[in-house]
């Protein structure tokens, strides 16, 4: 069973806002790039995005923390 690692980090509300941005344009790109690669383009569509997580550690990882960032600034959102 694999180890897990966890991370705190705190943040103002502007540098989760600016990381979670850059974190989107950057995953959005490698994704793209990996999608229609030849690494991957003879997967079928549904299966695609799991497939490149399961061979990319970091997008696997980007993922994760693009959702805790969205989860947390949400949640600084409705306590407001």
């Amino acid at each position: 069973m694999k180890q897990p690692v966890e991370i705190s980090a705190e943040f103002t509300q502007q540098e989760a806002q600016v990381l979670l941005a850059e974190l989107r344009a950057r995953y959005g790109q490698v994704l793209n790039e990996l999608w229609y690669g030849d690494q991957f383009r003879l997967v079928p569509e549904g299966l695609r995005h799991g497939a490149i997580l399961s061979a990319m550690p970091v997008m696997a990882a980007q993922k994760r923390l693009l959702g805790a960032l969205i989860h947390s600034l949400s949640a600084v959102k409705y306590s407001q």
